[in-house]
């Protein structure tokens, strides 16, 4: 079927038959490329394009995500003729009795309530749990714990109007509410085992190596078999190729297929620039499986092992192996024994805790579908924008549970997923977004799921994963097409899975930023990264030394806590980083700068000062600015050394008379 409107073509493709040990990608039901000129494209014409009459417009102006506390309570005593006439002091030194603490009166509120401080250093955790023991003193009406309010965090990137199914209402998948708890990590993995990967603009610095796996030289389109590289050359289809041993496929364009499907999971987000994906911090590793008309079970078999970290024979050992596989893939027939052998090795290895599988696209039972129906596989079936099962998407008990994946709508031209491509029709051209379909991309977004989940919860195991993603599920619509019979328990609910993940992971251990000086360059560099403080150590990158100095961060989100960003300064602009707190400086500073390189949206967290104080059990972070030429700042939890600093000339930068811009745990 071929449809035809004034601004673009869509293609609406049958899904072909594969032979049993040929593995084809889960898409081509929908694909829309829509080409980025120079300028964004206007708001009007995406909305002539998608066919949606209204877009919201997201917020230029980002806010800190989590309420942070303050430190503080409000409390109300319940009314008493016996006590009212007792001082709120006098209340309050009595209510602390049998308590650690020691409660301060600040002001009174409306309604009778008061706010109250507490001395001494108190930690999230038992701020929580001390206002849980004053609540429940018969003389106390209620005390909670105070926290800093924010406006909700909406990101500003350029199509993300169009990305409908990311959106918190009942057939998206509650993105937005996720990202208040973490955008991601550098530190989580996620393997694309795909067509391979093109360096796309929107995942800069973010694509590692990988490796390709396709073993036949014409099926890997690349003039060899297996090497290190797994960039994606294409894998159009030609009436030659159709006429000689791919005559089981059809003629098509290049699908940049793994582009597409890294997208959706690790889209750079809130750049003001393409879309957003799930995780705008986590590491893509392509792995090359499917060339010229899919893949072989044995590179894709390999290729799980290695993603994994589990030796390949003549191939080299992984050094990141991924705590999440992608697999949108699949063809028809049973779990061969080699899939479901190497799944349940990469899982028992303990980095890998989850493989995610499209469960296909013919409209049929997954339980003959490969690999999805492998017990190990997390599967997934797609839904549409209406919350119904997608009209191509396989179904029945073995799915595990469903996520948007787009598809063909009489309502509006495209109802399809958003994400990254390349413009070339046979060789790659240019960076571009397409509008696609198919379980394909109903499995990343699974994927992206879990790398949050594992941003917040690194020790998770795959156990524990699969029970929270089914166990948070959002129940289907009434009169849905989906129901727990064929779509699985419910609809990917990203902010319920992430804390979700949050509660199971329990306190997180405070780790040491380490501070390095180069003296040839007069520069400082801290970092909490293991391997490259290790590398900084073994003098492979000459002249840092550390200076013996650290603080400490948090290596995850806690509660009330807030990211922090991290920015390469290029060379003519002092090759050097700048560590950016909240989101509101972050955003500010890659829309100020468009030359740095943001590396990270989060490579630890912190607490922010309250008009330059600090939270309880916390000490206040330092900023000072070289303002040279060669820009460089220094971070420090030592006011001596700040003011050493300012004396040669650096200038302290921050929030209220002491100038401190960010709260490190103690």
């Amino acid at each position: 079927m071929h449809w035809v409107c004034a601004t673009s073509t869509f293609d609406v493709q049958p899904t072909s038959q594969r032979s049993s040990d040929i593995i084809s990608s889960e898409s081509a039901k929908i694909r829309t490329r829509l080409p980025r000129q120079a300028a964004a494209l206007p708001w009007n014409l995406i909305a002539t394009l998608l066919g949606l009459g209204v877009l919201l417009l997201a917020s230029s102006a980002t806010a800190q995500t989590g309420a942070a506390f303050t430190g503080r309570f409000i409390v109300k005593f319940k009314e008493s003729a016996q006590k009212s006439h007792i001082a709120v002091p006098m209340r309050l030194n009595q209510l602390a009795v049998g308590t650690t603490a020691r409660l301060k009166h600040i002001r009174p509120m409306a309604v009778g309530a008061h706010v109250v401080g507490v001395e001494g250093a108190q930690t999230p955790q038992a701020i929580e749990a001390l206002a849980g023991d004053l609540a429940r003193d018969p003389d106390v009406e209620y005390a909670e714990p105070e926290r800093i309010r924010k406006r909700a965090f909406i990101p500003n990137d350029e199509f993300l109007a169009a990305q409908t199914y990311l959106f918190n209402e009942p057939t998206g998948i509650d993105a937005f509410v996720a990202w208040d708890v973490t955008t991601g990590s550098s530190r989580t993995i996620v393997a694309v085992l795909d067509t391979g990967s093109r360096p796309h603009a929107a995942m800069s610095r973010r694509i590692l190596p990988g490796y390709d796996f396709i073993s036949d030289a014409t099926r890997a389109n690349d003039g060899d078999g297996r090497d290190a590289d797994a960039s994606d050359p294409g894998d159009w289809i030609t009436a030659t190729d159709r006429d000689g041993r791919f005559s089981d496929c059809n003629m098509e364009d290049s699908s940049w297929h793994g582009t597409l499907v890294a997208g959706v999971i690790a889209a750079n987000g809130n750049d003001r620039a393409w879309t957003a994906g799930l995780n705008w911090a986590a590491k893509i590793l392509p792995v090359r499986v499917l060339g010229k008309c899919g893949g072989t079970d044995s590179d894709i078999i390999d290729a799980i092992a290695w993603a994994a970290g589990l030796p390949v024979p003549g191939v080299p050992a992984n050094p990141t192996p991924a705590h999440v596989i992608n697999l949108s893939l699949g063809g028809e027939g049973a779990c061969h024994f080699g899939y479901s052998t190497t799944m349940r090795a990469a899982l028992a290895r303990g980095v890998t805790r989850a493989i995610v599988v499209s469960a296909g696209n013919d409209d049929a039972d997954v339980a003959n579908h490969a690999p999805a129906n492998c017990p190990e596989a997390i599967a997934v079936a797609s839904t549409n924008s209406a919350g119904g099962k997608a009209a191509y998407s396989n179904f029945g008990a073995g799915i595990t549970l469903a996520a948007p994946g787009g598809q063909y709508s009489r309502r509006f031209s495209i109802d399809g997923v958003l994400t990254l491509s390349n413009a070339g029709a046979t060789t790659p051209t240019v960076d571009t977004v397409a509008n696609v379909g198919g379980t394909s991309f109903a499995a990343p977004m699974v994927s992206g799921v879990v790398s949050l989940m594992l941003d917040i919860a690194p020790n998770l195991t795959a156990a524990q994963v699969r029970s929270i993603l089914v166990s948070t599920a959002k129940p289907f619509l009434a009169g849905s097409s989906c129901n727990t019979a064929i779509c699985g328990p419910g609809l990917l609910a990203a902010d319920a899975a992430v804390r979700a993940a949050v509660a199971a992971a329990g306190p997180t251990a405070a780790v040491n930023v380490i501070e390095f000086y180069h003296r040839g360059l007069d520069h400082y560099f801290g970092s909490a990264n293991l391997p490259e403080i290790a590398s900084l150590d073994s003098g492979a990158t000459r002249g840092w030394a550390r200076t013996g100095r650290s603080f400490k961060v948090y290596p995850a989100p806690q509660p009330g806590s807030s990211a922090v960003c991290r920015f390469y300064i290029p060379p003519q602009l002092g090759d050097s980083h700048f560590f950016g707190r909240g989101t509101d400086e972050c955003a500010a500073t890659a829309q100020k700068n468009s030359s740095f390189i943001y590396e990270s949206p989060a490579v630890m967290h912190v607490f922010l000062p309250n008009a330059g104080s600090c939270p309880a059990t916390t000490l206040p972070v330092y900023r000072v600015f070289s303002s040279r030429a060669d820009a460089n700042h220094r971070y420090t939890t030592d006011r001596a050394v700040r003011d050493e600093m300012i004396a040669q000339g650096w200038l302290a930068e921050g929030d209220g008379s002491d100038r401190v811009v960010m709260c490190a745990p103690e």
